[in-house]
């Protein structure tokens, strides 16, 4: 009964015909920011109060879910969800 509940209430979102942008944590968000800013891992590791081991697997994570390789590529990319995060916006080409 109280499935069936949840099921007559949900209701789903309309596609809006733009895929969510990837969902990065706070601190995966963070770091990627920092590093793609410029800074090292030791650097954003000290900024942080973070290993650098643990810096490197939060920007590993990052570059996973971001489908990117290099700090250039992650600038773009987190270039194109601020642009989608913004009404009417849409990500610049060729990235």
């Amino acid at each position: 009964r109280g499935r069936r509940l949840l099921d007559e209430l949900a209701v789903p979102a309309p596609w809006t015909g733009v895929p969510a942008p990837p969902v990065l944590t706070r601190r995966e968000t963070e770091v990627a920011r920092l590093a793609a800013g410029g800074r090292s891992s030791r650097a954003v590791a000290a900024a942080l109060h973070l290993s650098v081991r643990t810096v490197d697997s939060h920007l590993a994570h990052a570059y996973r879910k971001l489908g990117v390789h290099t700090r250039h590529q992650l600038a773009a990319a987190l270039r194109d969800i601020d642009t989608l995060a913004r009404p009417g916006r849409t990500p610049a080409a060729g990235r």
